[in-house]
């Protein structure tokens, strides 16, 4: 439901550059002369292409971000400064208690001597880094889907004022949701994903730029 939504956004965004952009050439056509085309043309494309295609993979981002927010720390650990100085009150507050070596224990003056020590992050840290793992997971297909869509959508005719913004703001929203799921793939997932990228991009570079 959210890729649905997004690709309806990202994809209205695309029309309506689109028409702006054939609206404008139009326009320059019966404006300028056709010598000095050549030579700023092939510029200003270049110029909003990059444009687009950072712009888009921001937009997509807050997009998402905004439909399916990352998981907040602070909803997993109260980060309240408390300290547990024995394993009773430290595990009853979900702290994991370690004891110190008998040679390491220390001795306070007039306290009762410390054996060990609280943890109490260690569990809701291990929950918001499992959250967060499925998070990353949800971002990394979301975007992947809507970066194969966008980019199949890149070769239609009418788009090609802007295919090439299109078409690499798709790749960089693949490269982004790759990344963000980067460090949970194994060896093997990350030689597949490197090795379709490659594929990806030179069968673009046969089909689309060298026409």
């Amino acid at each position: 439901m959210i890729s649905v939504i997004i690709i309806i956004l990202a994809v209205a965004l695309i029309i309506g550059i689109a028409l702006i952009l054939n609206t404008k050439d139009k326009k320059m056509e019966n404006q300028k002369d056709k010598k000095e085309k050549p030579r700023t043309g092939k510029a200003k494309k270049t110029i909003i292409s990059i444009g687009i295609a950072i712009l888009f993979v921001m937009f997509v981002a807050y997009a998402i971000e905004s439909f399916y927010p990352s998981p907040k720390y602070e909803d997993f650990c109260q980060i309240d400064g408390k300290q547990y100085f024995n394993q009773t009150d430290c595990e009853a507050n979900d702290g994991t208690w370690t004891n110190y070596p008998p040679e390491a224990i220390q001795k306070m003056p007039n306290t009762v001597p410390l054996t060990g020590y609280c943890d109490v992050y260690v569990k809701c840290q291990k929950e918001f880094q499992d959250e967060n793992e499925k998070y990353n997971r949800g971002v990394f297909f979301i975007a992947l889907t809507i970066g194969i869509i966008i980019l199949a959508i890149s070769f239609i005719p009418a788009l090609e004022q802007i295919s090439l913004g299109v078409m690499s703001g798709a790749i960089l929203l693949i490269v982004y949701g790759t990344i963000r799921y980067w460090g949970n793939l194994s060896n093997i997932w990350k030689t597949i994903m490197i090795g379709l990228a490659l594929a990806v991009l030179i069968w673009i570079s046969y089909k689309k730029l060298n026409r």
